[in-house]
């Protein structure tokens, strides 16, 4: 599974813990499996710890580059997207437009037509 597959995979762990109210971890193990190497499951591993601690601080900065909307008005996988695009960024191991890329390619295969535009705005924004 490459970086790619895998923050894929993130999303849709996040977006299952926000609509389902499931423990985060349980459902990246879900999604993830055995599929990652060492490196990648280190990398996933640390960003979900900082997920969990930092959410709502996420939030709250998602909210803020907002306009006129706010984060939970979002759909699930719109918020999956972010959360999981502000933790990378908070984590500062890749380059800002690889994070935003990465985002605006899983919101154009995932969501609405045009969430991609907004995703991409708050992402530039932060």
């Amino acid at each position: 599974m490459n970086r790619h597959e895998m923050r894929e995979k993130l999303v849709f762990s996040v977006y299952q813990h926000i609509l389902l109210k499931k423990d985060l971890f349980e459902q990246a193990e879900e999604n993830l499996g055995g599929e990652l190497e060492e490196e990648d499951r280190l990398y996933a591993s640390d960003l979900l710890n900082d997920l969990e601690e930092n959410e709502e601080e996420y939030i709250r900065e998602i909210n803020a580059h907002l306009v006129d909307w706010t984060f939970d008005r979002l759909n699930y996988v719109d918020q999956g997207i972010l959360l999981v695009a502000v933790a990378e960024l908070k984590k500062g191991t890749l380059q800002k437009a690889v994070i935003v890329d990465e985002a605006i390619e899983i919101a154009k295969k995932y969501c609405d037509d045009d969430a991609f535009r907004y995703i991409n705005g708050v992402l530039d924004n932060l």
